[in-house]
């Protein structure tokens, strides 16, 4: 049933000019983060040129874990909670994230230091890899301290501070690796832990430096219902926590670290899209969604979940039908003739392409349910636990068969399960607010969410057809370098270049012709409202 302009109520109208500029906040931080996060990428590219495999795989997988690690467990509850909680009185929580990322960076930094130095004797002590743990820990704790800067301009909405603050740090850690790595040698692990370190001082000076003459400061009362959350997310995210580095995890334990390296490299261009524009993305649509929530829009809720999922959907299935013909081409271009040349990397990078489809449908999902959902999280907790026991034992299976790019199958597999059951928390949690049964409302959402037909069908033509170019390739063994110099090299090369082009024309034109009204509610999100 429609409503009429001039029967509308003021608390309706000022919720819906609210809600509008909500998106377009939401919006515009997703584009200032894509660019950013666009300049930060060519950063990183300058130093992937001069790496070792095995140094790579060691700071990328084994340190990188004990990095995250860190900072999940001293800030995830904190954002969750803080994010839902607008009040000011929760305020004062944020600051607590300080002393937490201390006590957490020192177990750390324990724990790394016993495990390298009194492991075995001291002859057998790798000093390089003793020292880049040490720096790690340091900076995952500077990185923690910054969390109430972050917070802060989380719940102002204003992610383009975030987004600088962390463009500027990587580009600082790609000029710092390049110099470490110049000096202290291509197998230097240091060279990771120093470039890490001046990423989170840039980080964390940055953030403070913009958000000093407006950060609340914090005084002697907590409130005790928002730490009781923190905490209570922190556990709850545990298992999240655990199958979103699973990955890490396995490789450490069951493979050496030149095949680390070789994942890490995929993982590093097969990621892009995921952190370019997948990761604002759901950043963002996680505080829009949950701001709707809040003022119970839930017309407008759903129908802004569905257009951010579709929106990810299209972008994720780009990449794994078209741009996976396209790893061993992108590594002789970017990474040089040594990754160009390496089967393995090729074939672990065009699983990432089809991993992040997967990756997008469970980001979105995923940001519904934390940032909408309040019942149903020991239910996200038990599923959680079930998709982890599925990793846990397929993993060693699917690594021994198939190396890295059998672990990013089983990825797939994960994100998959968790997409299906955070689509069946937001089919009941519509539910409930229509008195409808949640698998009416599900086959809905899935039918509204899910791109057209015929660009489904698109896509398969597309993956055919660069499939097809790709072999001709194959066929004379120009695909493992650049070989810019011969004809006829140049002639297949460009064809298949001119057919992905094509078939990225034509899919995208077949979405905007067959899926009309993604394209009016997409554009009813960005465009400017005179009213």
């Amino acid at each position: 049933m429609s409503t009429s302009a001039k029967d509308a109520s003021p608390e309706a109208t000022a919720n819906g000019k609210g809600s509008t500029e909500d998106s377009r906040a939401a919006l515009r931080g997703t584009f200032f983060t894509f660019g950013l996060r666009l300049i930060s990428f060519a950063c990183t590219q300058v130093t992937l040129r001069y790496l070792d495999p095995t140094a790579l795989g060691r700071a990328s997988i084994q340190l990188e874990l004990l990095l995250t690690t860190v900072l999940f467990f001293s800030r995830e509850g904190f954002r969750l909670a803080l994010t839902r909680n607008l009040t000011a009185e929760s305020w004062n929580v944020a600051w607590l994230t300080i002393p937490l990322v201390s006590l957490v960076a020192g177990l750390a930094l324990v724990w790394h230091l016993s495990r390298t130095l009194y492991s075995g004797s001291a002859g057998e002590v790798d000093s390089d890899y003793v020292m880049a743990g040490a720096l790690y820990c340091l900076a995952s704790w500077i990185e923690g301290c910054a969390e109430p800067a972050v917070l802060h301009f989380l719940r102002r909405m204003d992610t383009p501070k975030r987004s600088s603050a962390e463009a500027l740090g990587t580009m600082a850690k790609a000029f710092a690796t390049v110099v470490g790595l110049q000096y202290l040698g291509p197998t230097s692990v240091t060279a990771f832990g120093l470039s890490q370190l001046l990423y989170s001082l840039t980080y964390a000076i940055y953030l403070y430096w913009n958000a000093w003459n407006t950060l609340p400061m914090p005084n002697r009362t907590f409130d005790g219902a928002t730490c009781s959350r923190a905490f209570q997310f922190t556990l709850q995210g545990v298992f999240k926590h655990l199958l979103t580095e699973a990955d890490k995890i396995v490789l450490t334990t069951l493979s050496d670290s030149y095949n680390q390296g070789v994942y890490a490299m995929g993982s590093s261009y097969g990621g892009l899209a995921a952190r370019i524009l997948l990761q604002p993305l759901e950043e963002n649509a996680r505080l829009l969604l949950s701001r709707l929530a809040m003022r119970h829009a839930f017309a407008e809720l759903e129908q802004s979940f569905l257009i951010f999922v579709k929106l990810v959907l299209y972008i994720g299935l780009l990449f794994s039908f078209v741009a996976v013909n396209y790893t061993n081409l992108l590594l002789c271009l970017l990474a040089g003739r040594e990754w160009g040349s390496n089967e393995e990397a090729a074939n672990v990078l065009s699983a990432f392409c089809v991993y992040t489809a997967f990756l997008a449908a469970n980001g979105m999902t995923e940001a519904f349910v934390y940032g909408v959902t309040r019942a149903g999280m020991m239910e996200v907790g038990i599923s959680h636990a079930v998709t982890g026991i599925t990793l846990v034992v397929l993993a060693p299976w699917a690594t021994a068969k198939g190396a890295a790019a059998g672990l990013v199958a089983v990825n797939c597999l994960a994100m998959l399960m968790r997409s299906c059951f955070s689509l069946h928390l937001a089919s009941k949690y519509f539910g409930e607010k229509e008195s409808k049964p949640p698998r009416m409302v599900l086959l809905r959402l899935l039918r509204n969410m899910s791109p057209h037909p015929m660009v489904i069908a698109s896509y398969g033509l597309s993956w055919a057809v660069t499939r097809h170019t790709l072999g001709k390739i194959k066929e004379r063994g120009f695909h493992t370098a650049l070989q810019i110099r011969n004809k006829e090299w140049l002639w297949l090369t460009g064809h298949h270049l001119v057919a992905g082009v094509f078939c990225v024309v034509v899919t995208l034109s077949l979405a905007i012709t067959m899926d009309r009204q993604f394209i009016r509610s997409f554009r009813l999100m960005i465009r400017q409202k005179n009213d």
